[in-house]
C-alpha cells in the first residue's frame, strides 16, 4: 500500500486521466489544487517529486512520471525500456 496525502492523490489522478498525454502546470494546477497557477509557484513540482518517490518507477526500470521541458509532466504507461 502507498499512503498519498489527498492532494498527491489529486495530482496523481488528474496526470492517469491524462495518461500518455503531457499535462501543463496551470492544468495540474487548477485540477488537483483546485487554484490558479501563481508566479514563483513550485507547489505542482514539490507533490510531482513526492509522488515520483513514493511509487517509484515501473518494473522494467521506466519513469512513471516524466517531465516534459517547458510544457509540463506526462504519465508514461508501462513501456519497454
Amino acid at each position: 500500500m502507498i499512503n498519498l496525502t489527498s492532494t498527491e492523490f489529486n495530482v496523481l489522478d488528474t496526470l492517469i486521466k491524462h495518461a500518455g498525454k503531457i499535462v501543463n502546470k496551470e492544468t495540474l494546477t487548477e485540477e488537483s489544487l483546485f487554484r490558479k497557477l501563481t508566479v514563483y509557484d513550485r507547489s505542482v513540482e514539490m507533490h510531482v517529486s513526492n509522488i515520483r518517490k513514493k511509487l517509484g518507477p515501473h518494473n522494467n526500470g521506466s519513469q512513471r512520471i516524466k517531465t516534459i521541458r517547458g510544457l509540463g509532466y506526462l504519465y508514461a504507461p508501462t513501456e519497454t525500456k
